[in-house]
């Protein structure tokens, strides 16, 4: 069924584009389907950021191992060295160039986050709030704090709870993905009709960058440092893992990767089951290069394309907030779209972009998931070698 939506959403996708190029009248007559999916995902934003946070802190928390704090450690600076190369490329490419969005379509103006309203555009004004206009980094360290305080508590009972909720949600989520194609449709159509045929050529620009990004953050974050510590030679390192890579790209999910993933890491790598058997499956929970080139890439793009400034402070609240929304990541077909929207969510950068991201999110997938696994293998050889 995942395969199937996938296919049907980008056909929707490019439907959508002809349908608003070609009948722009009847354009107004099918949004409504678009901005009640935009709707629906705001609504859901926040529950399931809170829950998957939290029971991933209280989780991480418990486990004492000397070798599971190292792996986060890891991980999170191959993250973080992903997030400042995908950065720097796509300053220089500038993707989103002679670009721009319909005005119309803004739901708020920027925010200002070099002055106190800093603290007006995080916390929420009412309960009513929190779920209608999510301030998403709120949420994230609320999430973040409960989690770490109860996990000095024997609570494991109230986290069954909610990661029962949790999993509610995210079936909720994959309910939601159903209705993908007829979203994508309305919000791609409402676009094309506002901006014409150079949409074409963006998204085009879109995907090209992401997957450039990916191949250089590949190199520089993973081969080379594979060769560095662990003297495994780039050429080596690529035979060893190549059959992992046509998996990535097929199925597109770390989950179902996985059993292969452990496989080459003994079998063709020669890692201790005791590193592997911690690592590999704690990485493709928390560890997501791909992940980090997606959120500084939709960041970035949408930003500069609404005209919208990225100081520094604003930078760094873009490298935290998606880390920790990243490693709380639903493992759902088009997870990748909800958290998008979670994370322009916290900028009050406008929301429109998302059917054309929904569109195009399979040929994203394909790459940031291979991305991932790639990493999660590397992170294994260099913790590995270090024992």
């Amino acid at each position: 069924m995942k395969k199937k939506i996938s296919i049907i959403t980008m056909i929707a996708l490019g439907l959508g584009i002809v349908f608003g190029l070609m009948f722009k009248d009847a354009v107004p007559y099918i949004k409504f389907a678009g901005d009640w999916y935009v709707k629906l995902l705001k609504v859901t934003i926040t529950p399931v950021i809170f829950t998957s946070i939290a029971s991933t802190i209280y989780a991480t928390s418990k486990k004492k191992d000397r070798m599971v704090l190292k792996s986060v450690a890891l991980f999170t600076v191959m993250f973080i060295v992903t997030f400042l190369i995908t950065s720097l490329l796509v300053w220089l490419i500038d993707p989103s160039k002679g670009f721009v969005f319909d005005e119309t379509a803004w739901e708020k103006s920027a925010l200002d986050f070099t002055s106190v309203n800093v603290l007006d555009s995080i916390l929420p004004k009412s309960l009513k709030d929190i779920f209608v206009n999510p301030k998403v980094f709120f949420v994230i360290v609320v999430a973040w704090v409960f989690g770490k305080l109860m996990s000095f508590f024997n609570v494991d009972k109230l986290f069954d709870g909610i990661n029962k909720v949790k999993t509610f949600l995210y079936k909720i989520l994959e309910y939601i993905t159903y209705v993908t194609p007829i979203a994508v449709f309305s919000l791609i159509a409402n676009t094309a009709a506002n901006n014409g045929s150079i949409l074409l050529g963006v998204g085009l620009r879109y995907i090209a960058t992401a997957w450039f990004c990916s191949v250089v953050a590949m190199i520089l974050v993973m081969i080379i440092p594979g060769a560095y510590f662990a003297k495994i030679k780039p050429l080596e390192y690529i035979k060893k893992v190549n059959r992992i890579w046509l998996m990535t790209i097929t199925t597109r999910s770390s989950a179902a990767t996985l059993p292969y993933t452990v496989k080459t890491c003994k079998d063709e790598f020669g890692i201790k089951d005791s590193t592997t058997d911690i690592v590999v499956p704690l990485g493709c929970t928390i560890h997501m290069c791909g992940g980090a080139v997606s959120f500084a890439l939709l960041g970035l793009f949408t930003a500069k394309m609404y005209g919208i400034e990225v100081t520094f402070v604003n930078y760094i609240l873009m490298i935290v907030s998606s880390l920790l929304i990243n490693m709380a990541a639903p493992g759902i077909p088009g997870g990748g779209v909800v958290i998008g929207a979670s994370y322009l969510q916290i900028f009050s950068i406008p929301l429109s972009f998302i059917g054309f991201y929904s569109g195009i999110y399979t040929l994203l997938d394909m790459i940031y998931t291979t991305l991932n696994v790639t990493g999660d293998i590397t992170a294994n050889i260099i913790l590995d070698r270090e024992k």
